[in-house]
């Protein structure tokens, strides 16, 4: 999408050039166009709704030989037109589009014209970068002037390139015919005939020189100087009778028309843009604004509107994981899981790699590609299509690796030398294509490779069925060590890879470095007997049927990439810890949210978020170390002791000599199982080696071993005979009990009335006490006052007596002075 600036006013434009001329078209009925590429996409969506004359010119980039060039190039669109193209077919039939070829430019020019007014607006420049110039048609207008004076000149060097007639008589003819209708409209065979062999050299010259695309334009010209030595120009004067030689003028059409040599199957670079999905979201870095690209080849990119996930999106991905835990062998609902949310948050792992990287993290800790592996009927190639559904909404952009042998197959020798233009030889044809899978190996990591590389994407490309060794090959190192180790700059937007693929019952051996670049996780169990709703259930995963009236689809996708990118964007520390210790943290946590607003909260659902992330090495070893243990062989050499912790597993019961090792590294230290080994054995804590199993295995055997368990059945045979026994006693005395059962009923009513009659004179008794109590109360209060009286009088007795002999005493003195 080419920015433009304003000529006029020297500004830049903030809109991109596409949106510009979709603004400015309704003022506009004519467009005089020079297209360096004739693309349709354009012509179609753009510029024909718009505008009732469209008159192109394209320019042919081949300086020697341009009717060769001319040949191949209306080969490509008359095909496209008769295909894919009707509209465009049409209007170049009735008049309204024109196309011209004219020698070689380098720029874009493009003018908007109308007959009832006499504005004009012009856009100049490169793919990238465009001027925009207006004004009125006057002579006094130097930009008008100049453009005019540009359009004339190349006008009166345009030559006929899609004519009306040519478009009628390539209709009509046969197929087989078509290249020589090709052949002669483009002029090729009067150029052999009248063009010296010193042009045809010339060509051929440049075609060892040149590099890129445009050399392979050339890459037939070495042929052609060959026929044109062979030619006799007295036995052939007119292209009329070089096209009436069969084998010949066959010959010439068809390395006229294909580009391609002269003899056996056509050998050309493979059109990989054609296997990206579609359609494909980008990003802008800058914005973060997600846009939708149809078609590889399309100009057309809308901003998409991201709507929020309904409650049955949310859901689904837990009616997906149940199924694989409810309906597997072996309950895998932690690869599942897991699986899913690498793949939600698949749109954002660039982001998260640029964040800890800015942190001076660890980006090689957080994987680029993931691979499913297991056998046939695991449910692999369904978590694909789960995975294609959920970020593109189809199932149609599966890349299927065993059929694209045409894909991957090339030797990387012919690739080479189609690159560069060069001629193949009889081996090179011979051994064009390689079945070796280490050939398929690197260029399906190169076609990734590649695809990583389309500006802005964020959507993942699916691969599914490449040979199982795709992981563990030098190419995958290779690989991931160069596109996951880039810092700084280098991290910009870009997709990730999903893979899967056939382990053919082997186990996968994953070098360290791609094991923390790419994340593997394993199906290693078939599903149960499927009924009719578990086939539907297929169905719906796949895409082919809704499930209740409803489709998967991207829209969790889209909506948590937003949310993971705010996440980032406004990370803290007590975040970039979690993010360190989880690399899946920032899509749970954005869709945790989702479970709580949409009332999904349960055990269930707090268990997934809660369990760690699938891990393959823990995966492996927990499968290995079940087969060894379910052995019986294995079993009766393992040796226990009552009232110890462990148990002994001898060396010779491991597959090989130096499978100690191997299954000691199995044991996660975390899991407390095995402190360390020898030459002799594993001493194991057979406890945590059931908890880490999921089982009772060995603690049932450890049971049985040391007699806990005969011990443990004659308790429980005893407890059940004397069940019994009792049962059968119960069962003869029932009449005599019952009848005892109603004499103690009496005895009981008996001695309920007389505790009631005891108890009712226990109480008078106890109410006597207390009147008696109350009575003797009273009598020591009416003592105690009697006794206070008595003291009363005795002293008011002692006074007066007191006060008697004073007065005597009184009366005696005053007696005396009488």
């Amino acid at each position: 999408m080419a920015a433009i600036i304003d000529n006029q006013r020297k500004l830049i434009i903030q809109h991109g050039f596409l949106e510009d001329l979709q603004q400015t078209t309704e003022k506009f009925s004519r467009l005089a166009a020079i297209m360096p590429d004739l693309d349709w996409q354009l012509v179609e969506q753009v510029f024909l709704p718009k505008f009732q004359q469209v008159d192109l010119l394209v320019p042919l980039s081949s300086r020697h030989l341009p009717d060769l060039t001319l040949a191949q190039n209306l080969a490509r669109d008359l095909a496209a037109l008769d295909e894919s193209h009707e509209a465009s077919r049409k209007r170049l039939l009735d008049g309204s589009l024109t196309v011209r070829w004219i020698p070689a430019a380098d720029f874009s020019l493009l003018m908007l014209s109308n007959e009832d007014h006499g504005q004009w607006r012009l856009y100049s420049g490169s793919r990238d970068l465009m001027l925009v110039s207006y004004g009125e048609k006057e002579e006094s207008d130097e930009d008008w002037a100049v453009f005019q004076q540009v359009w004339l000149t190349q006008q009166k060097a345009a030559k006929p390139y899609l004519t009306r007639d040519l478009l009628q008589e390539y209709a009509k003819a046969d197929d087989a015919d078509r290249a020589k209708v090709l052949f002669k409209a483009s002029g090729l065979a009067d150029l052999i005939l009248k063009e010296p062999v010193s042009s045809f050299k010339e060509a051929a010259r440049q075609a060892q020189l040149r590099h890129g695309a445009e050399n392979r334009r050339f890459r037939s010209a070495v042929k052609l100087l060959k026929i044109k030595e062979a030619i006799d120009p007295k036995q052939l004067e007119s292209a009329e009778q070089l096209l009436a030689d069969e084998e010949l003028g066959t010959k010439l059409a068809k390395l006229a028309v294909k580009g391609d040599v002269l003899d056996g199957e056509a050998i050309s670079l493979p059109d990989e843009p054609a296997h990206y999905p579609k359609p494909m979201y980008l990003q802008d870095q800058a914005t973060g604004t997600i846009i939708e690209k149809p078609d590889v080849d399309s100009y057309q990119k809308t901003p998409v509107v991201v709507p929020k996930p309904s409650r049955q999106d949310v859901s689904a991905i837990f009616d997906i994981v149940r199924f694989y835990r409810d309906r597997k062998q072996d309950n895998e609902s932690q690869a599942a899981f897991s699986f899913l949310m690498y793949v939600l948050e698949s749109g954002s792992i660039w982001k998260i790699r640029q964040a800890i990287d800015q942190r001076n993290g660890i980006v090689e800790d957080v994987p680029i590609v993931v691979g499913l592996i297991g056998q046939g009927e695991t449910g692999k190639s369904t978590l694909l299509k789960i995975a294609s559904n959920l970020t593109i909404g189809n199932t149609k952009s599966i890349v299927q690796a065993s059929s694209e042998d045409k894909l991957f197959g090339m030797t990387a020798a012919v690739r080479k030398k189609l690159l560069a233009g060069k001629s193949l030889t009889k081996q090179d044809r011979a051994s064009a294509y390689s079945s070796n899978s280490k050939v398929i190996n690197k260029n399906i990591w190169s076609f990734t490779d590649r695809y990583m590389d389309v500006d802005s994407s964020i959507t993942p490309i699916c691969i599914d069925d490449p040979e199982v060794s795709l992981f563990s090959s030098a190419a995958a190192q290779t690989f991931l060590k160069k596109r996951s180790n880039r810092h700084g700059d280098k991290l910009g937007v870009e997709p990730v890879a999903i893979f899967s693929m056939n382990s053919k019952g082997k186990d996968i051996e994953l070098l360290a470095e791609v094991g923390r670049r790419g994340y593997v996780i394993s199906q290693g169990n078939q599903f149960r007997k499927k009924t009719d709703a578990d086939i539907h259930f297929f169905e719906y995963l796949d895409g082919n049927t809704d499930n209740h009236g409803h489709w998967l689809n991207n829209a969790l996708f889209l909506y948590l990439t937003r949310q993971i990118d705010r996440w980032v964007e406004n990370m803290t520390d007590s975040d970039y810890l979690k993010l360190k210790r989880d690399f899946l943290y920032p899509v749970k946590h954005a869709f945790w949210q989702l479970v709580k607003e949409y009332d999904l909260v349960n055990t269930e659902t707090k268990y997934y978020f809660n369990m760690k992330n699938y891990n393959l090495a823990d995966d492996l070893g927990r499968r290995n170390w079940s087969i060894l243990l379910h052995d019986e062989a294995t079993l009766r050499e393992i040796t226990f002791a009552r009232d110890a912790a462990d148990c002994t597993v001898p060396a010779r019961v491991f597959p090989n000599k130096n499978d100690i090792q191997r299954y000691f590294g199995y044991l996660p230290s975390a899991a407390e199982i095995c402190k360390t080994f020898d030459s002799q054995g594993l001493t194991i804590n057979f406890a945590n080696m059931d908890m880490w199993q999921g089982n009772h295995l060995l603690t049932e055997r450890y049971e049985k071993a040391t007699g806990i368990a005969a011990e443990r059945f004659e308790m429980e045979k005893a407890k059940a005979a004397a069940e019994v026994q009792g049962q059968t006693m119960g069962a003869n005395i029932a009449p005599y009990l019952k009848k005892n059962a109603e004499m103690m009923d009496k005895m009981m009513q008996v001695t309920q009335e007389n505790a009631q009659l005891v108890a009712e004179k226990q109480k008078r008794q106890e109410e006597q006490e207390r009147e008696a109590d109350e009575k003797r109360k009273q009598a020591e209060q009416i003592q105690q006052l009697q006794d206070q009286l008595a003291e009363a009088k005795a002293a008011q007795a002692a006074k007066e007596k007191e006060d008697q002999e004073k007065n005597k005493e009184k009366r005696g003195f005053f007696h005396f002075f009488k």
